[in-house]
């Protein structure tokens, strides 16, 4: 997938269209925390009896096959104030920003 590397976008800040920079991220890490379904679940499992779907342990990784391709993040950087804001795309398995004339 190619992106050029400046878009007309919508900017929150500003209540306006402005022609924005474009640069791709990479995607962030995964928190260490356990969120809160995750800590009700563990709560669950101790004890007697069964819990139901909460009972089971989780499929295991090797069970999963991954994905062929990633979603791509996309910042956009407005040059007025310098608010940038993420624009998502569909999945790609190779993106090119590209300079656009």
């Amino acid at each position: 997938m190619r992106i050029p590397d400046k878009l007309s976008a919508y900017c929150k800040k500003c209540k306006k269209h402005q022609v924005h920079k474009v640069k791709q991220e990479k995607g962030g890490r995964r928190s260490g925390g356990l969120n809160w379904s995750h800590r009700r679940e563990k709560h669950r499992r101790r004890g007697h009896g069964n819990l139901g779907r909460y009972s089971k342990r989780a499929v295991t990784q090797t069970k999963m096959a991954s994905k062929t391709s990633k979603k791509v993040d996309l910042r956009l950087e407005c040059p007025e104030c310098g608010k940038k804001a993420v624009m998502n795309r569909p999945r790609a398995k190779r993106v090119e920003v590209f300079r656009a004339l």
